[in-house]
């Protein structure tokens, strides 16, 4: 199924590899834990390409390996709020 996905399963593979499909007018930053357990540590380097093919410069910020209630997933997030938080209002 995954090597050959069709019908509705193929239609939101589809929507989620155009992701970062597109050209952002503001800046942009993505951030990843290393071995997060529910997304793929290739996807972050594959948006900041695309993104960059479409002509944009997004950072990309290392988290490390954070974990939070057993999860690399959980940590990034609460590893990422507050500097996500403080870029923002910098962005001001």
């Amino acid at each position: 199924m995954l090597r050959h996905p069709t019908g509705r399963f193929a239609a939101a593979l589809r929507v989620a590899d155009g992701t970062c499909d597109w050209a952002p007018r503001a800046p942009v930053r993505l951030y990843a834990a290393e071995a997060d357990e529910q997304a793929a540590d290739a996807n972050t380097d594959h948006c900041a390409a695309a993104l960059r093919a479409h002509g944009a410069d997004p950072e990309v910020v290392d988290l490390g390996t954070p974990d939070f209630a057993g999860s690399r997933h959980l940590g990034s997030n609460v590893a990422a709020t507050a500097d996500i938080v403080r870029w923002f209002s910098s962005l001001g």
